[in-house]
């Protein structure tokens, strides 16, 4: 084609989209593939220029609190599913709880390898002069770059203990996470790398100097043998390339095709950081980076910065009010308090706390604690747009989370005071059972179901989790399935009290597909009455599941 062709590219770019249209509304695509469903969302190309995306603080605080960037169409159903609803591997996310068999020591190591910084001396590459407590950059021995934070004056292992603690559980739920160690500085062990800089308070970016490190230092919490207490955490593998969006996709990344606020393991990021008091979870708290492996170049996301979880505001405990407000509230709030005199008082301001130099300061009473209430400071798109389906989701993959691989992540935390400890574990764990209390039976909690022989089977997730009683009996609405056309056909209804139901006489063609409308007959879970449609491929070892749908995109 010649330059001068192109004048004639939209019309026939047009006529080609009308025919495309003609034919498609004739010859769909079929709705399941011979490797439905997928567990790992495909890497199709490689990413060659990255930019790095860096969100400023300020801006990111301010068009959070004031508008509502993202999508403003909110209760679509979440777009990084694969066909049976749940959330594949991806760069975002990896199925770890409920998905593969954890043990305590598994979620004592999560991202660790080998161990904490090479012994010998560190060279600092750069320090933190902001804020209250320092933090440095170094290398060691091996040339391998650690990021060193402290625990704040008064508070020994508050800050270090909660950041590992945080780290572990969030790997255990599926998240990429960093390395994070434990370990004893002494001030000797620390160097000064020739190009490192320091920018301190009013003054302009200069060279980092020994004084510089001592003054550093006299703001952290120090041991009675002159050490510190710190967190190392390894920079993550490959090159920064910024930061993790919550609204809309990367233009520099041609995997990234769904809308950050449209992503299931961001909105069910919200449960999460809720289960373990993580207000500060915003964009600047993660790391974006640019790895190779197996041949292809893409951008993993990584949530790290978990110093401002639990009882611990990294520069001292936790205010009353973190988790209970945001950092500005709704004028509908504000106009409440103010109409009322004041005799409106905040719930925070009437809640007992723990307190102590180990745990920080945490609400005492979680038998009430409702999660959908909780704050963090700043909203995002994808926390907007969670819908009922993604926070069942997301408790429901805290059902594997059990009490020994809870306490596992505590005593990583090596809070050094067993009664910190054992409060702590019991406020995580009431914490995470008014979460399944709360979503589990919120929709139809139909999970896992199998055609076995002749039998239909099925898991009842709030039953299971004992936060609901079992309901008066189960439906299941059996129908053939045109794969081609999407036509469902009934064939029959069965009843019964389940967890398990008779199957009728079923297609025995391979290939041959069916369709369950599974739903449940309970006077206090109406919502239960919504059907689940599970379909089912026949192939040489019986039916496979290769759908599911919990709520239809509204």
């Amino acid at each position: 084609m010649t330059p001068n062709n192109r004048v004639f590219l939209p019309a026939l770019t047009l006529t080609l989209a009308l025919v495309v249209l003609a034919l498609s509304a004739s010859a769909r695509a079929p709705r399941f593939y011979d490797d439905d469903p997928l567990w790992t969302e495909p890497l199709t190309q490689n990413v060659e220029k990255p930019s790095r995306y860096e969100p400023s603080l300020m801006y990111q605080s301010i068009i959070n609190l004031f508008a509502k960037p993202g999508d403003p169409v909110l209760g679509q159903r979440a777009k990084d599913l694969n066909t049976v609803d749940e959330v594949p591997d991806s760069p975002f996310y990896v199925n770890r709880a409920g998905r593969m068999p954890l043990t305590p020591e598994m979620v004592a190591r999560a991202s660790n390898t080998a161990g904490g910084p090479a012994d010998g001396p560190w060279s600092v590459v750069s320090a933190k002069s902001d804020g209250i407590t320092p933090g440095f950059t170094i290398r060691d021995r091996n040339k391998d770059l650690w990021f060193l934070k402290f625990d704040p004056p008064g508070w020994t292992g508050m800050a270090t203990g909660a950041e590992v603690i945080a780290a572990k559980l969030f790997w255990a739920v599926g998240y990429h996470t960093v390395e994070y160690y434990i370990e004893d500085l002494q001030p000797t062990n620390l160097t000064i790398a020739d190009d490192a800089t320091i920018e301190p308070p009013g003054q302009p970016e200069r060279r980092l100097r020994r004084d510089d490190i001592d003054w550093l230092l006299g703001r952290a919490d120090r041991s009675a043998d002159g050490s510190y207490r710190i967190i190392a955490s390894k920079a993550a593998p490959g090159r920064p390339v910024g930061r993790i969006r919550f609204e809309g996709t990367r233009p520099d990344d041609p995997n990234d095709l769904v809308a950050a606020e449209h992503r299931r393991a961001l909105r069910g990021y919200r449960v999460f950081a809720a289960w373990i008091n993580h207000v500060d979870a915003k964009g600047i708290n993660s790391i974006a980076a640019l790895v190779n492996e197996r041949g292809r170049q893409f951008i993993r996301r990584y949530l790290l910065d978990f110093g401002s979880t639990l009882g611990s505001a990294a520069i001292g405990p936790r205010e009353e009010w973190e988790g209970f407000e945001q950092l500005v509230e709704p004028r509908a709030e504000i106009g409440k308090r103010v109409g009322s005199l004041g005799l409106r008082i905040p719930e925070w301001r009437r809640a007992e706390f723990y307190e102590g130099p180990a745990l920080g300061r945490l609400p005492k009473t979680h038998g009430n604690w409702n999660p959908d209430t909780w704050q963090p400071h700043i909203t995002n798109a994808a926390f907007r747009h969670a819908r009922a389906d993604d926070k069942f989701w997301a408790a429901h993959k805290l059902t594997f989370v059990t009490d020994d691989l809870i306490a596992a992540a505590i005593r990583e935390g090596k809070l050094g005071d067993p009664e910190a400890e054992r409060i702590l574990a019991e406020v995580l764990a009431a914490r995470r059972a008014r979460i399944l209390e709360t979503y589990l039976p919120a929709v139809n909690p139909i999970v896992n179901p199998a055609i076995d022989g002749g039998t239909l089977r099925f898991v009842n997730a709030a039953v299971e989790a004992k936060v609901a009683a079992a309901p008066a009996g189960y439906t299941a609405e059996w129908m053939t399935f045109d794969n081609a056309t999407g036509t469902s056909t009934p064939l029959v209804t069965t009843t019964g009290e389940g967890p398990s139901l008779p199957t009728p006489s079923l297609p025995i063609a391979r290939d041959a597909f069916i369709r369950v409308n599974i739903s449940a007959s309970s006077a206090e879970h109406q919502t239960w009455a919504t059907p689940v449609s599970a379909y089912f491929r026949r192939s040489g070892e019986g039916w496979k599941l290769v759908g599911f749908e919990r709520l239809a995109d509204k």
